[in-house]
């Protein structure tokens, strides 16, 4: 048996990890028994000849990526914490917007205020 290195463990384990992903979205596999899939998964590619097993999973690794799914088999821990600042963004945005407008209004009444003022001013 070949040397195992930790870079084909490591490889092995984010492909079983998409590919569980992609199926248990796919088929709708209930959280519980998506680590029953993993091993299946494993299994299947552990014992697969090495011959085809570079082929394999470098036609998993580029259809993985192609999709996406890849790149986002781990979900973030701040996931909570991006949408909580990308909220407090969008609100700062608005309250300027809205700044503005209530800053603008009151220049129009000025101006109105003082056109009105302008033409009591006649001397006649």
């Amino acid at each position: 048996m070949d040397q195992v290195s930790m870079l084909d463990l490591a490889t092995v384990s984010a492909v079983v990890a998409a590919l569980v992903t992609v199926v248990g979205n796919a088929f709708g596999i209930e959280k519980q028994y998506r680590a029953l899939l993993a091993i299946g998964i494993a299994g299947i590619l552990w014992f697969i000849p090495r011959e085809w097993g570079e082929q394999v999973l470098m036609a998993l690794i580029i259809g993985l990526t192609a999709s996406g799914v890849y790149s986002q088999v781990k979900p973030r821990d701040n996931q909570n914490d991006l949408l909580r600042m990308q909220l407090r963004e969008e609100m700062r945005e608005e309250q300027q917007v809205e700044q503005e407008r209530i800053r603008k209004e009151e220049e129009r009444r000025k101006r109105r205020e003082n056109v009105t003022y302008q033409d009591d001013d006649t001397p006649y």
